[in-house]
């Protein structure tokens, strides 16, 4: 299947740049040019990465409602804001925390989506190998 591939890609190279958001410091760099600091460079990466994620769910919600096993416009939502208002109004500590915790919360969503049949075993197998490299990233960031 073509499309197993394409998302397969697509959803590991997502995980590039919160393994060199991580990896980089180890090796002297704190900023990289034109992106400039990576904690930040990063916080912003997750909060597209996380409002990406909400979007699938929402894609999801509006093609299936019947068989959605809960209302993933108000669930995913309140995920991505509760992140959305740590970047905007907390520091960035706060951020990268909001999102250790909201990568796996979606995944846990995904789980539930999995369970009734509305994704496959192996769209669940990629996103939790991505959810484990982009927290494992980014509480190694917050610990450097």
């Amino acid at each position: 299947m073509q499309d197993r591939q394409i998302y397969s890609t697509l959803t590991i190279d997502g995980t590039a740049p919160f393994l060199a958001c991580a990896l980089l410091p180890f090796a002297g760099y704190e900023a990289l040019e034109p992106f400039g600091n990576l904690e930040q460079f990063v916080a912003g990466y997750g909060l597209a990465i996380l409002s990406f994620l909400t979007g699938i769910h929402w894609a999801t919600q509006l093609y299936s409602p019947g068989k959605v096993p809960l209302n993933l416009f108000i669930v995913s939502n309140v995920v991505f804001l509760f992140v959305w208002l740590a970047y905007a109004a907390a520091g960035m500590t706060v951020t990268l925390l909001a999102q250790v915790i909201a990568f796996p919360v979606l995944l846990l969503i995904d789980y539930r989506l999995e369970k009734v049949g509305m994704i496959s075993r192996h769209y669940l197998g990629m996103r939790f190998i991505a959810t484990s490299v982009a927290s494992v990233s980014l509480l190694l960031i917050l610990l450097s």
